[in-house]
C-alpha cells in the first residue's frame, strides 16, 4: 500500500511539473514578451516551495507517530504487554502505557503553528517580490500557481476511468 501511494505521490508530482511547464509554454505562445511563462514558472516555483515545506512536515508527523516503543514480552518480564515496575514511565511520550503517548507538548504545537503561518507569510512575501520588484504577470503567476491543482485534476480523472 504505501509502495503504490509512493508510486501516486510520484505521478503527481511529475504531472504538476508537466502541467507548469505546458502552461509556461501557452504562455509564451499568446503573449508577447517573456513576464507571462516566466510568471507562470515563478507560480510554480512558489508552489513547489510550499509543497515541499507541507511534505515534509508531514513526513515528520508520520515518522515521529511510527517512533513509539514497541511493547513486547520479552523471557522474564510479566506477560500481558505489562511492563516491568522499575520500567515503566513517569512522563507523556516516554512510553506507549501512558495515557498521553501520542500527544503533542503545548511548546511543540506553538512551534508548529509558528512555522505554519510563517510559510504562508513567506509565500507572500515571495509573491509580492516577484509581482513588484521582478514584474512578472500576475495571471502568469496565478496560472503557474494553479498547476497542482491541474495536476491533481488529472490524478481524479485517472482514478476515475478504473484500475490502471
Amino acid at each position: 500500500m504505501a509502495a503504490e501511494a509512493d508510486r501516486d505521490l510520484r505521478r503527481f508530482e511529475r504531472d504538476a511539473i508537466v502541467a507548469c511547464g505546458s502552461m509556461a509554454v501557452a504562455a509564451l505562445a499568446v503573449s508577447r514578451g517573456v513576464e507571462a511563462p516566466l510568471g507562470v514558472l515563478a507560480g510554480g516555483l512558489l508552489m513547489a516551495v510550499s509543497y515541499r515545506s507541507v511534505k515534509g512536515g508531514v513526513d515528520a508527523l508520520v515518522g515521529r507517530s511510527h517512533e513509539a516503543p514497541a511493547q513486547s514480552a520479552t523471557p522474564g518480564s510479566p506477560q500481558g504487554g505489562e511492563m516491568a515496575p522499575d520500567a515503566q514511565a513517569d512522563g507523556p511520550g516516554e512510553s506507549g502505557t501512558h495515557p498521553h503517548a501520542g500527544a503533542m507538548s503545548f511548546r511543540r504545537r506553538v512551534i508548529g503553528a509558528v512555522k505554519f503561518f510563517a510559510r504562508y507569510a513567506l509565500l507572500a512575501v515571495g509573491a509580492y517580490v516577484m509581482l513588484s520588484c521582478f514584474r512578472l504577470h500576475p495571471i502568469g503567476l496565478l496560472a503557474g500557481a494553479v498547476s497542482p491543482f491541474v495536476a491533481a485534476l488529472g490524478q481524479v480523472i485517472r482514478m476515475s476511468r478504473g484500475p490502471i
